[in-house]
């Protein structure tokens, strides 16, 4: 049994579940959904699909447990605005979390104060990225990537902004309902560039700082926090039977 570090209230822990490894016990992951989930579950395409969800949705739980203190099993999950998936506070102790995950990889970020999103994506060649910069990106962004003649490097470049954007627009709360082409993503470095997102012309909007996050070769990732930033400690989720938690 592995005991979970707990979560402090000025960190973010940025989790990293290898799926692949996970598959072969997917039923003692179903265990831990709510009946809601696992009929959610069902009615998704069976193996792939339909395992990574599982596995992902009992992470989540456990992971929220552990930073509530209460059992994965009474962990309560909703749809929020937008449909960004959420937890009540319970006994005055607040959390926000955020998963994403790409072939068989996991991440989920928690953190207790502002918002925080996430993204992975694993590079994909046959898509032409230049059409899809020119159709989402500012045309600062999609001007960068042309003057790149390295393939390679423009296909990294392109998979290091897209994931920036979607780990914003997540932490934001409208996922691609925001527009990718409002907000510029083109720094060399995030550290020093944090972004402002206006929720309407009348209003100042909110900071973001984001993080790339280093998850090997021919992947991408970035984690976008709310207003400051936080020490971000980075963590590989134990397999489920080393879990502390009785299944």
């Amino acid at each position: 049994m592995t005991v979970l570090p707990q979560l402090e209230d000025d960190e973010v822990q940025l989790w990293r579940i290898d799926l692949a490894a996970a598959v072969d016990a997917v039923d003692r992951y179903t265990s831990l959904l709510s009946s809601s989930e696992q009929a959610d579950a069902s009615r998704r395409r069976a193996g792939q699909v339909r395992d990574h969800f599982t596995i992902g949705r009992a992470c989540l739980r456990v992971l929220i447990g552990n930073a509530l203190r209460i059992d994965p099993r009474d962990v309560t999950i909703a749809k929020g605005i937008n449909g960004k998936l959420e937890t009540p506070a319970i006994g005055g102790r607040s959390l926000s979390f955020n998963l994403a995950h790409s072939n068989h990889t996991l991440l989920i970020a928690l953190r207790r104060q502002g918002a925080v999103g996430v993204d992975v994506e694993h590079f994909e060649r046959s898509i032409d990225i230049m059409e899809v910069a020119q159709a989402n990106f500012t045309e600062n962004e999609a001007n960068s990537l042309a003057t790149i003649t390295n393939p390679e490097t423009r296909l990294r470049t392109f998979y290091r902004y897209w994931t920036r954007k979607e780990a914003i627009g997540k932490a934001d709360g409208r996922g691609l309902l925001l527009s990718l082409a409002s907000f510029d993503v083109s720094s060399e470095s995030m550290s020093c560039h944090p972004i402002r997102v206006n929720e309407s012309p009348e209003k100042e909007g909110k900071l973001y700082f984001v993080n790339d996050l280093d998850l090997g070769d021919r992947v991408a990732g970035a984690l976008a926090m709310e207003s400051f930033e936080s020490p971000v400690t980075r963590l590989i989720l134990p397999p489920i039977h080393e879990w502390p938690v009785r299944l």
